[in-house]
């Protein structure tokens, strides 16, 4: 859901170019960038196949174990959002500071690479719904009567062309005026389209937020910029801005002195230790989440203090994690990181079409389920795998193509 852009780790100076983050971090931070996008795609696989762990008879450490793991879905786009602030947080703050901002160039590569993924998501996503919708024995799924958590509404209800225009417009969850207080619903099965929803306003409102603090100008200019920025959270609601705590924690991290140590093995048990604390952090909120209501005050605590926990994670990466790395592993993280924003955006439509047309049914974990369902997983990665290469693979040609039209003589 993020992008590539890289920020460094200490504060930013407006008279030094600093340089990018590269090499061992880099790859770490990929790595944590495609789980984080394979465990939201784990969470509604889980969801669409197995029962609910209290609806099973046999509960053992390995059954538990499995149920924890992919249950962690709205954790790991908290993830998303921390990671997203530092990365695309930091390319804002380094370019006003060093006096390259330009909201054109800016726009142009926010916009390419939401919407090279997002328009062909929420076709290809559409066709699936209406083709699922339209087959024999598939109405307990498609009407939100399957048992799954994620579609417990009717799709029908959300395939209209309005909403698809919402969601092209990144305002699906928001209560636009004149709705009576209703929001926007996401498109089709794809309910993790909410999360863009965030990503996309955030993208805007950080920006006035670092010219309003850092860029020297007339008073009007910046109280402009407050406005602005008060207008943004009527418009968006607290939950969107809410859940922006956790993306400006990602921003911090640019402000953070450097990690204190310096020998190999303080090194190694601070890495050690921000990875336990994730996933002691995961798991301790994902069951307070579970016993609060959703957007709730608890559940909202819960995502601060996640964004904490991933915050720390990060500083520690970037200056302990500098060991040299096996090739596979740089090659299947960098992989897995390019085609996150695919994968996250893509699955579900796939997965509730699968099981919707298979007519399969939520069951107990055992070899023979877990053998089909694994067979539906490989099919759905493979399945992103294709789209990614067709569109988001290209998306640095499209904006090369665009660049000249939007950016005029700046572009050379």
């Amino acid at each position: 859901m993020i992008g590539r852009e890289s920020a460094t780790s200490s504060p930013p100076s407006a008279s030094k170019e600093r340089p990018l983050l590269q090499g061992s971090p880099s790859v770490h931070l990929d790595a944590l960038r495609g789980f984080a996008a394979f465990s939201v795609l784990l969470n509604h696989w889980r969801d669409a196949f197995f029962l609910d762990y209290r609806d099973i008879a046999g509960h053992n450490p390995l059954v538990a174990g499995f149920y924890l793991i992919a249950g962690l879905g709205h954790q790991w786009v908290i993830v998303f959002f921390v990671m997203s602030g530092y990365l695309v947080g930091g390319s804002v703050v380094r370019s006003v500071s060093s006096g390259r901002w330009s909201w054109r160039g800016y726009l142009l590569t926010r916009l390419t690479r939401l919407y090279i993924v997002l328009l062909p998501a929420l076709m290809l996503g559409g066709a699936l719904d209406w083709t699922g919708i339209h087959e024999a024995g598939t109405e307990s799924v498609y009407s939100g009567h399957s048992g799954m958590h994620a579609l417990e509404y009717d799709v029908q209800t959300h395939l209209h062309a309005p909403t698809f225009l919402g969601n092209s417009l990144f305002v699906q969850t928001i209560a636009l005026p004149g709705m009576g207080g209703d929001r926007v619903l996401t498109f089709g099965s794809n309910g993790p389209l909410w999360s863009l929803s965030n990503e996309f306003w955030y993208y805007l409102a950080f920006p006035l937020l670092v010219l309003l603090l850092m860029q020297a100008g007339p008073w009007w200019e910046r109280a402009a910029y407050g406005f602005v920025l008060l207008l943004w959270g009527w418009f968006v609601g607290s939950s969107i801005a809410l859940l922006g705590i956790p993306w400006l924690m990602g921003v911090l991290i640019v402000y953070l002195p450097a990690f204190p140590a310096r020998r190999p093995w303080t090194r190694s048990l601070a890495i050690v230790a921000a990875l336990a604390l994730l996933g002691g952090g995961l798991t301790l909120v994902r069951i307070w989440q579970s016993r609060v209501s959703e957007n709730s005050m608890g559940s909202q605590i819960g995502d601060v203090l996640l964004g904490l926990v991933v915050t720390l994670l990060i500083w520690v990466t970037l200056h302990c994690a500098t060991a040299p790395l096996p090739s596979f592993y740089v090659r299947l993280a960098q992989r897995a990181a390019r085609s996150s924003y695919t994968l996250y955006l893509v699955h579900l439509p796939l997965v509730v079409f699968l099981k919707a047309s298979l007519h399969l049914p939520r069951m107990a974990p055992s070899w023979h389920a877990g053998l089909v369902s694994v067979g539906i997983l490989l099919v759905v990665v493979v399945y992103a795998q294709l789209v990614f290469e067709i569109f988001e693979k290209n998306t640095a040609e499209v904006r090369n193509w665009m660049k000249p039209y939007v950016m005029g003589g700046k572009a050379a």
